[in-house]
This record gives C-alpha cells, structure tokens and sequence, in this order.
C-alpha cells in the first residue's frame, strides 16, 4: 500500500478526527504532484485548523477558501464541461464560458456544459451541487443519471470521499 492510501485509509477509519487529516496535509507539502493536492492541503488546514464549533461547522475561513478555490479540488471533473460556442453574424466564436456557479455555505451549485445523454452530441446545461466538508468533497448530486454515470470517475479521482447522489 502507498503512504497516500495508507494516509487516506487511516482518514476514512476515523472520520471525525481532524489529525489524519492534518498528517495528510503535511504530507502533501512535501509529495504533492500537482495543483489538486496543494489545494487539498490548504483546505485541510482551513478547515480542520481552529474547528471548535459544538455543531462541527469549519471555520469561517474554510468557507470563503470554498468560495475562491473550489475548482482546484475538481479538476477533472470540471475537465468534462464544453465550451459554448457563439454564433456571431456569420462568424462562429468559441466563447470559453467557464462553469457557472454560485456558493451556499459548503455547498457549489454548479451548471455545466455536458452532454444530455451516453453519448457526446446533445449538450446541455446541467446542475451538480458539490458540498464540500473537512478538506474533501463530501457529496455531489445532479439531477440526470447520464451526468451521475459521466462525472462518477472523475470525481472520484479528485475527491476519494465523494459520494454520489442522482436527485429525482
């Protein structure tokens, strides 16, 4: 076993301690391979760091990380919206229209550009809410089983905690 799946393991056999989580941070600051780990590492240590709320709520801090750097945690996931393309007059521009999103406490509602179905031609808008907690994403729902199904690896490679939810 890796030290990062032994170091993930021994996150997910005590869940409501923070310092599996810290040790990770650490050892992130010294192992990461890229941008995701050092934003997991930040957010650990936003989140964990000072969390003292009879309710388990993260600091204030860890909310407006949330806010600014939700995107570094899910690269890959976000790696699968499509651009919207623009037809102007008799010019066709690709607008790199990002994620649209908007912010709730721990939670991003997110819409993106993705196919509507198995396969890659009807594209759509589509919501997936991510509700991130204690360094990790923690939930992601949408409302279509396609979406679920699209997004199911790449949100796990991001986030190992991810649970996936379909809305009906």
């Amino acid at each position: 076993m890796s030290e990062r799946a032994a170091l993930l393991t021994a996150i997910r056999n005590h869940l409501d301690d923070d310092t599996p989580r810290l040790v990770y941070a650490d050892w992130l600051d010294e192992h990461a391979v890229d941008d995701r780990d050092r934003a997991t590492a930040e957010f650990i240590r936003a989140s964990c760091l000072g969390r003292n709320h009879p309710t388990g709520y993260m600091p204030r801090k860890a909310y407006k990380w949330i806010g600014e750097h939700w995107r570094r945690l899910l690269p890959l996931t976000l790696g699968h919206h499509v651009p919207t393309w623009w037809t102007i007059g008799r010019d066709a521009a690709q607008v790199t229209e990002d994620v649209r999103w908007m912010r709730s406490g721990r939670e991003i509602q997110a819409h993106m550009h993705l196919p509507a179905g198995p396969h890659a031609g009807d594209l759509k808008w589509h919501a997936v809410q991510f509700e991130f907690n204690r360094g990790f994403l923690q939930w992601a729902r949408a409302y279509s089983y396609h979406v679920t199904e699209r997004l199911r690896g790449p949100i796990l490679a991001d986030q190992p905690f991810a649970q996936l939810r379909l809305f009906n």
